[in-house]
């Protein structure tokens, strides 16, 4: 058994198409789909079974993903930094997310809701396939792993 988190065990060489980094650039082109939020530290961004908010583009500090397991324990899944978007494919019509969100220290994020998301994919053609590609993969991920069924 490896060290290497389930997703990067599952995935392998589709990592880094599941968890990019958007350029400056790009997450300007996202602003105006969205609004900036902030949270402190170990606050819950989202909660498994629970409607989802949408996309998260963490602007400044990271967020842990984990997966609650029957028992109560957390299944740690990835951390996500600057630069990086936090969204399963269910972010596109606010269904229940799959998995929880927590800010590690201070976290500054651009959250776009899931009629900004479909909106910004639309008109983002180039970035939206990069966000399309990424959520599907991570779909695939959780399920793998047993966690999205």
């Amino acid at each position: 058994m490896t060290d290497a988190p389930a997703d990067q065990r599952v995935l392998g060489p589709r990592h880094e198409q599941a968890f990019p980094r958007l350029s400056p650039a790009e997450i300007d082109r996202l602003r105006r789909f969205g609004e900036v939020r902030t949270y402190g530290d170990n606050e819950r961004l989202f909660r498994a079974g629970q409607p989802g908010l949408g996309l998260f583009v963490v602007l400044r500090g990271s967020v842990a993903i984990t997966h609650p397991d029957g028992l109560g324990h957390a299944i740690p899944i990835v951390e996500q930094g600057e630069g990086q978007f936090l969204a399963e494919i269910g972010a596109l019509s606010g269904r229940a997310a799959l998995v929880d969100g927590w800010a590690r220290g201070e976290v500054e994020t651009l959250v776009l809701s899931p009629a900004g998301l479909r909106a910004a994919l639309v008109a983002e053609a180039m970035l939206g396939e990069r966000i399309m590609r990424a959520l599907v993969l991570r779909r695939v991920s959780l399920i793998e792993t047993g966690a999205g069924v």
